[in-house]
């Protein structure tokens, strides 16, 4: 087997916090410019200071709260949009970079991304030589572990049943293939953390979980059974 080229990739994000601040900055100069100008409204109707004195500083008081809360709503609006649009963009490159790993295989081998089933969407199935991969990638940070059947991000489990998942979008993929007649076979699940420094020396649960780097040492160790003949009748099925 070939061995399989690195995929290299720098992203680099501005710091969030400093448009946050802009954001959150140019509600409030416009509410204190509508502030002033209600009090020199209040002045000019009114025509006396003890006007502004005893009615104009209640209203200033709390439109100035209400501006504060505003101003503070927008900022943090602002902040959760900004996150948001890290994270998805950190997943889109992490992804992308598995892509092209995977894409770089020999030519005896056949990738499917965003492999829809009723169970949820595969990232990437893997058809070859040594059988058949389903691959879920996950751009999660820290480090992962295992205590027993139980998976870990620095010490805690995660939100999901990541090991549960993968199953299930295997299963999803052996039930197709013996519908379609093509044979009772059973895919291989394979967690990728993109972002995170993996430390699982076992599979879990009997789910492979690995880091990107790992990817072409995983493949290399895995023995060849499939034929070709096989392997094209998987894919006619899953295209």
């Amino acid at each position: 087997m070939h061995d399989f080229p690195d995929a290299k990739g720098v992203v680099t994000y501005r710091k969030s916090g400093v448009g946050v601040r802009k954001m959150a900055y140019s509600p409030l100069v416009i509410g204190l410019f509508f502030l002033f100008l209600s009090i020199g409204g209040i002045y000019r109707y009114m025509g006396s200071n003890q006007a502004i004195a005893s009615l104009g500083l209640t209203v200033m008081v709390i439109v100035s709260v209400k501006i504060f809360h505003w101003a503070e709503g927008m900022g943090d609006k602002a902040k959760m949009c900004t996150d948001r649009a890290i994270a998805w963009k950190q997943e889109a490159v992490s992804e992308e970079s598995v892509g092209d790993l995977l894409e770089s295989l020999p030519n005896n081998y056949s990738v499917i991304n965003d492999f829809v089933t009723k169970k949820g969407t595969i990232d990437y199935i893997v058809v070859g030589p040594k059988g058949i991969l389903t691959i879920e990638t996950k751009n999660h940070q820290g480090v992962v572990t295992n205590h027993g059947e139980m998976l870990l991000q620095d010490g805690h489990p995660f939100e999901k049943d990541f090991i549960k998942q993968a199953w299930a979008l295997s299963y999803s993929v052996r039930d197709l293939l013996a519908d379609k007649e093509v044979g009772t076979l059973r895919p291989h699940p394979v967690i990728v953390f993109t972002d995170a420094d993996v430390q699982v020396k076992e599979r879990v649960r009997g789910v492979q979980i690995i880091g990107v780097k790992d990817i072409h040492a995983y493949l290399e160790g895995l023995p060849v059974w499939m034929s070709e003949r096989l392997s094209k009748g998987i894919i006619d099925c899953l295209s």
